[in-house]
């Protein structure tokens, strides 16, 4: 295969890509990123240790909550705070 007309592909696959919606384009990064490297084999692990800790500190009243308004508010603010 040939690495210059390889690049062409990818280039014009780009350029089509950009073109698509936010959210779209979005989905098609994480699937890249994801095709990049193997999952770690301690991840499931790791986050269903993360998990457990949330859920307790939920249980014993540390954990400090918002409603969901206010995550998505915080979401949207960080955001536009990167687009612009």
């Amino acid at each position: 295969m040939c690495y210059e007309g390889s690049m062409r592909v990818s280039d014009s696959i780009l350029a089509e890509a950009l073109k698509l919606p936010e959210e779209e384009r979005a989905r098609v990064a994480l699937r890249l990123s994801e095709s990049l490297s193997e999952p770690d084999a301690g991840a499931a692990e790791a986050w269903a240790g993360e998990i457990a800790r949330r859920i307790e500190r939920l249980r014993d009243g540390s954990a400090r909550t918002v409603t969901a308004d206010e995550a998505l508010s915080r979401a949207q603010a960080r955001l536009a705070s990167r687009r612009a």
